[in-house]
């Protein structure tokens, strides 16, 4: 039973500690001292349970901003391989573009009208891609706009690949009597006077250039683009004051379509009435006629639904060659807005 201590203590009990030589101590439990240890007690147990009652917050704080950072960090990778696969769709579709350029004068220089011609020169309209901060929502819908994009572009070059087979088919001459060729060869020339208005280099005035003028060096090989047959080989100037400017010149009827003009030679290597195929040689690059310098004047003309001869600008029917604008070039392609000086009976025959 307790009893109490001298002071007022009351004294619980007693423990016997044994040391190892048989020594004994003895430890007396007071009443305070129990107090103490349970109030220590109490509060320990206090912030034990407090602990464990905050754990699965901390813990699922802690676990949240690992995985905000991983998610962060897995849409910093996406977006890199996007921007990666944008670029590479970006390549694609240059390439696309090429093509339908090509397309297009193909269709061009045959005469085709109606959908295979139409939107010739447009560029696609082709989805952009976002930023490397890509979100799920994002790759969906972009995924889509790109799915879209490709039946758009394989529709329109599909419409104008199967224009120009149409036109192929229902008139197979046609691809032989078309000229499709550059008059000169290799890329050893310059463009110095487009076809449309320009200011003339000999006489400055404004004008309208029916053909296009290549500066090349003197001697430089010109070739036929297309087969036809020789109407006219000699100086400009013999079939009327008008046709002097050309100086030495050929003639070629391809058909009924189309005839091409050669001006500005040093020599001719063909006659009237002969018959050539395209990259024949039919003279060389010189400097008669209007010119400053050793360059070719390359004409094509085409018979209109009324029976006259209409200039068309020269580098539509040149597909061995790529222009460095060669999409403003077939989204602006024009004939002239009057036909060449009337084409003498020569040049038809």
């Amino acid at each position: 039973m307790p009893d109490r201590r001298p002071g007022g203590a009351i004294r619980l009990g007693q423990v016997q500690v044994h040391g190892p030589r048989g020594a004994v101590r003895r430890l007396t439990l007071a009443l305070p001292w129990l107090q103490l240890a349970l109030a220590v007690a109490v509060v320990f147990f206090s912030f034990i349970v407090d602990a464990m009652a905050a754990a699965p917050t901390v813990v699922g704080a802690t676990l949240f901003r690992a995985d905000q950072i991983e998610v962060v960090e897995a849409r910093r990778r996406y977006g890199e391989r996007f921007e990666a696969l944008a670029e590479r769709y970006e390549d694609l579709r240059a390439v696309a573009s090429g093509l339908d350029n090509r397309l297009c004068k193909v269709v061009l220089a045959y005469g085709v009208e109606g959908a295979g011609a139409d939107t010739c020169g447009r560029p696609f309209d082709l989805a952009a891609a976002p930023g490397a901060g890509i979100s799920g929502a994002q790759v969906r819908a972009v995924r889509t706009a790109i799915e879209e994009d490709a039946e758009g572009v394989a529709a329109r070059l599909a419409g104008r690949l199967a224009a120009a087979v149409e036109v192929e088919s229902s008139r197979p001459d046609l691809v032989a009597l078309t000229p499709f060729a550059s008059p000169l060869r290799g890329d050893d020339f310059v463009l110095v006077s487009p076809f449309g208005e320009t200011t003339n280099r000999v006489t400055g005035a404004a004008e309208f250039h029916h053909g296009i003028d290549l500066a090349a060096p003197g001697g430089t090989p010109v070739r036929v683009t297309a087969a036809g047959r020789v109407t006219f080989a000699g100086r400009g100037s013999t079939l009327g004051s008008a046709w002097r400017r050309y100086g030495r010149m050929v003639g070629i009827r391809h058909g009924d379509a189309f005839v091409t003009i050669f001006g500005g030679l040093e020599a001719t290597e063909v006659r009237a009435g002969q018959n050539v195929v395209r990259g024949q040689r039919i003279g060389t690059v010189g400097t008669s006629g209007w010119n400053v310098e050793p360059n070719l004047h390359y004409g094509v003309l085409r018979r209109q639904s009324d029976g006259r001869h209409r200039a068309i600008d020269p580098r539509i029917h040149i597909l061995d060659y790529r222009w460095d604008n060669e999409r403003t070039l077939v989204s602006e392609f024009a004939a002239a807005p009057d036909a060449l000086p009337p084409l003498p009976a020569t040049l038809l025959r």
